[in-house]
């Protein structure tokens, strides 16, 4: 006599979905963590592009842009994207020129949540 009901156990659907189960628990944490450096590359990226740009500014005018305190990038958007905003926090940039003579830079996420977890540009070299 053939057997014509064909499908699983209820025991071999449970261990199905507690081999599911299991891989998930490992895969979700692992694309977090992938996630959260690639957020931190592209915002450390993002630092060095806006360093450069006023490194740029600096070799054109023979000094950086004038004004004291946290400038926003449009003052500089003829170098660097002005609308470029920490992949992170989703905070714009700014940037600080700084020193007695005024020939260094501090620039950074303007969220402070962005500085702490990402670190800052200052004087040419990125601080974390």
């Amino acid at each position: 006599m053939k057997d014509s009901n064909k499908g699983f156990t209820l025991i071999e659907l449970m261990i199905v979905v507690v081999i599911l189960g299991i891989l998930s628990a490992i895969a979700i944490p692992k694309f977090r963590d992938v996630s959260e450096s690639a957020k931190l590359a592209s915002c450390r990226s993002n630092l060095r592009t806006i360093a450069g740009a006023l490194q740029l500014y600096l070799a054109e005018h023979n000094q950086y842009p004038p004004g004291n305190g946290w400038k926003k990038l449009n003052t500089i958007s003829g170098y660097v994207h002005a609308g470029l905003v920490c992949p992170r926090t989703g905070i714009e940039y700014r940037y600080r020129i700084m020193g007695r003579e005024r020939d260094t830079f501090s620039l950074r996420g303007w969220n402070a949540n962005c500085w702490r977890n990402h670190g800052q540009f200052v004087d040419g070299v990125f601080e974390e």
